[in-house]
């Protein structure tokens, strides 16, 4: 069986252009992206793509594509939040409806990756866990997160 993929198909590239910068600047989702890009099982191929343990490539690509829009519009996740606390401040102090305002913030977010349109059911609490347990469920973030960063690694050598 062959290894990890060593560079980016142009689906691949379209797919990850597609879920950061969505079409016409709206967010669309995987299936949909994986559409675009030209996948015929889009509904599959969208969460496939998005598995760092299946596609790291992908990923990584992801998030340098997302690492780039942080840096052109200047989004840091302080910023972000200290410019929702001031939308906030101003609608308090001014008793306006700063809707458009906070709406247009909230989208910046969105396009730096701080929001992540999802459901998710949990039982229990970091709190609920034991020192063993907690220990591996950090293990298993580092492991997964692992294979994100040596391919943005090899992203990077191969774009040099």
């Amino acid at each position: 069986m062959p290894g990890p993929a060593k560079q980016l198909t142009p689906k691949q590239m379209k797919f990850a252009q597609l879920i950061v910068y969505g079409v016409d600047g709206a967010p669309i989702t995987k299936t949909e992206a994986a559409r675009l890009a030209g996948y015929t099982d889009s509904l599959h191929e969208g969460t496939r793509l998005t598995n760092p343990n299946k596609n790291p490539l992908v990923c990584a690509h992801i998030s340098n594509l997302r690492d780039e829009v942080r840096e052109k519009y200047g989004i840091s996740f302080e910023k972000h939040l200290e410019e929702l606390g001031n939308i906030r401040d101003r609608g308090k102090k001014d008793n306006r409806n700063l809707a458009a305002a906070a709406t247009t913030e909230i989208a910046r977010g969105k396009v730096a990756g701080y929001y992540i349109d999802q459901k998710i059911i949990r039982h229990g609490k970091i709190d609920d866990l034991n020192l063993d347990q907690l220990y591996e469920r950090m293990k298993t973030i580092k492991q997964k997160n692992e294979k994100v960063l040596k391919a943005k690694k090899l992203l990077s050598k191969l774009n040099d």
